[in-house]
């Protein structure tokens, strides 16, 4: 099996694969510390707990939407 027939048999594993890719770089270039104020709260973290913490809440955010669209149908 040659690399294009394993693509074409496996687009949704070929899609994570590239969008994991594109993640883990986003996230290596970030390293840095920022500082965050909400209120009266202040706190400081590399920007890659920042990033993946707003992509996990998404998913999180979104399951929770689909799971709710999928109890109404």
């Amino acid at each position: 099996m040659n690399f294009i027939t394993f693509v074409r048999r496996h687009k949704a594993l070929t899609l994570l694969t590239l969008i994991s890719m594109v993640v883990l770089i986003v996230l290596f270039q970030n390293s840095d510390f920022v500082k965050f104020k909400v209120l009266f709260w202040q706190f400081s973290a590399q920007k890659v707990i920042f990033i993946l913490g707003s992509m996990v809440l998404g998913y999180i955010i979104g399951k929770l939407v689909e799971l709710s669209f999928r109890k109404r149908i």
